[in-house]
């Protein structure tokens, strides 16, 4: 094999570091923005803590619903512009905004609803500790449910404007965004500058507000700081047709459910391993509030692979593309390398802000250091599942990412769970043995990109159909 194909030019690293490292450092912003809000919930009562944290775990799942539901978007977005079609650009926006109308709404049933439920099966609800928990968790998902529409649109434009290779414009709305929040938070939380101390209801309301504030800004620059004209030709005429409806069907459904099945997945993996243990609750939320914030540059990753890849093949240039995805799997193993020492290193002085108890301190930073362990099978599955993902090969990208996961890690899981009060297993066991589905997928991955299904243009897949005006 050679090592080389694995490095690019300067020309390479200008371009795909162009687009990873904006959303890279939105995504870093984000993250210790989330680690600043636990550490003042957390600050505030380590159960409302508990609670809101196990709030998450829900709104972690409908967000990935938003994320499925953009990403599928993105992929049409990204060829189309490779092969500059402006009139299907403006439709599939069309779309999207449709889109995140329609179930931004639905999103505030299901969290307003189904939000609580899922919150209690988290704890044994068997002494006062678990009641205030739930009862912390229920107010903080409440408020959530009244900003869906704000945060699905939030995601969809966001996700636009990268796929159009302006990652910088999130960027700025981000950091805007996410500094109103942590000061809100503050405000909302404790009850500052003459505001009722609101305490986990404080934390959502802050949430809310800022996405509102970060939306009002991407569509303000949108309308008059942007050449393209898209903000205003989705209203002068009406580009959506059935042909693209038909495509986002066959190609966004089963990203939108691999998102929602990845997210439902990772929340059972929680509620098995945690076992309704308050303090293995507790470490398992530091231990991934830490490990969020070392790799936001898959998010990058996401982005720089959906849009170099997406717009090459939109251009039809399948031998660049496969040059694109070996010099991406390249940077993606040196942001791993640098990941794992950081995280080895780092973690402990983050954990020192949120883990007072000993015990709980070492349960997340072993839980931390597994993750470590696993950090290069993380980083070439994903590569593998954004590149399929670009060339419109979907489903094929779902089944790898989930089949394994539900098959194999799931049931793994499950009955350790059931196992553990007779077994004495122990959360970092548990938590390691979850991991055997990744070994699985990995095979899968690397069959599936050596196969080549991803390298097509769908931009021209259906000229009679798609290309029709």
């Amino acid at each position: 094999m050679k090592i080389k194909k694995f490095f690019g030019d300067k020309a390479f690293y200008k371009l795909a570091l162009g687009l990873i490292i904006p959303v890279i450092i939105q995504q870093l912003i984000l993250s210790i923005a989330g680690y600043v809000d636990n550490f003042i919930i957390n600050g505030y009562d380590s159960v409302a803590y508990a609670g809101v944290s196990v709030a998450n775990r829900f709104i972690f799942i409908v967000n990935f619903f938003w994320i499925g539901i953009a990403a599928g978007i993105s992929i049409f977005v990204a060829q189309y512009f490779g092969a500059k079609m402006e009139k299907h650009i403006t439709g599939t926006i069309q779309l999207g905004i449709i889109l995140s109308l329609i179930f931004g709404v639905i999103s505030f049933f299901l969290i307003y609803y189904f939000g609580p439920v899922m919150i209690k099966l988290f704890f044994k609800e068997q002494n006062s500790d678990d009641l205030l928990a739930i009862g912390f968790g229920i107010e903080y998902i409440k408020v959530i449910s009244y900003g869906s529409v704000i945060i699905l649109l939030n995601f969809m434009v966001s996700t636009i404007y990268r796929s159009l290779s302006k990652p910088k414009i999130p960027l700025i709305a981000g950091v805007i965004g996410i500094s109103a929040n942590i000061i809100m938070n503050y405000i909302f939380i404790y009850g500052y500058l003459g505001v009722a101390e609101m305490g986990a209801k404080g934390a959502a309301l802050a949430t809310v507000i800022s996405k509102g504030i970060e939306l009002s800004i991407l569509v303000f620059i949108a309308f008059y700081y942007q050449k393209d004209g898209y903000a205003y030709k989705i209203f002068k005429k009406f580009y959506l047709q059935k042909s693209l409806v038909i495509g986002y069907l066959k190609k966004g459904l089963p990203v939108i459910a691999n998102e929602i099945l990845w997210a439902f997945g990772v929340t059972l993996f929680a509620l098995f391993i945690t076992n309704h243990n308050i303090e293995w609750i507790i470490a398992y939320g530091y231990s991934q509030n830490v490990t969020d914030l070392f790799f936001v540059y898959y998010s990058g990753m996401a982005v720089g692979t959906s849009v170099l890849i997406g717009k090459t093949l939109g251009e039809s240039d399948f031998t660049k593309a496969k040059d694109y995805f070996n010099k991406l799997l390249g940077l993606m193993f040196i942001s791993n390398f640098i990941a794992m020492i950081l995280m080895v290193g780092a973690s402990p002085l983050l954990l020192h802000f949120l883990a007072g108890n000993k015990e709980i301190f070492m349960l997340s930073y072993k839980l931390i250091l597994l993750n470590v362990a696993f950090i290069v099978i993380y980083g070439y599955t994903a590569m593998c599942y954004y590149t399929l993902r670009a060339g419109g090969d979907s489903l094929r990208a779902f089944l790898i990412d989930q089949l394994p996961a539900y098959l194999v890690g799931l049931p793994i899981v499950i009955f350790l769970s059931f196992m553990e009060p007779t077994w004495g297993l122990g959360l970092p066991l548990i938590f390691l043995l979850s991991k055997l589905s990744d070994l699985v997928k990995v095979f899968f991955s690397h069959y599936n990109i050596k196969k080549g299904t991803w390298l097509k243009n769908i931009a021209i897949e259906k000229p009679k159909a798609i290309l029709e005006t």
